[in-house]
């Protein structure tokens, strides 16, 4: 398994209508995953899966197919390179915002 990417708090204001799944523990958020689907990210000391509109308030697409090859899971992703293209693109996201 690979280095943990919860170092990084991943939540946007345009999320607070959506309604997401958190957890105390990554273990318990990976199981939702699992048995329910969407993107596992890291907040603070939390987690949360949310759903597509969730990705795209943070400023991504869904399609893009790094997602399947992380496992749509930020914390703990499948695929080094294919989370580093996403986390590029986040960190563009965040310069042209001013943040």
């Amino acid at each position: 398994m690979l280095k943990s990417r919860k170092e990084e708090s991943m939540y946007a204001p345009q999320m607070d209508g959506l309604l997401n799944r958190w957890f105390t523990s990554y273990k318990e958020a990976r199981t939702s995953l699992e048995e329910q689907g969407g993107y596992l990210f890291p907040y603070r000391s939390q987690y949360f899966v949310t759903e597509e509109e969730g990705v795209r308030a943070l400023g991504f697409s869904p399609e893009d197919p790094n997602w399947e090859k992380i496992g749509w899971d930020w914390v703990q992703p499948q695929n080094e390179e294919a989370w580093q293209r996403l986390k590029e693109q986040r960190e563009r996201l965040t310069l042209s915002r001013g943040g």
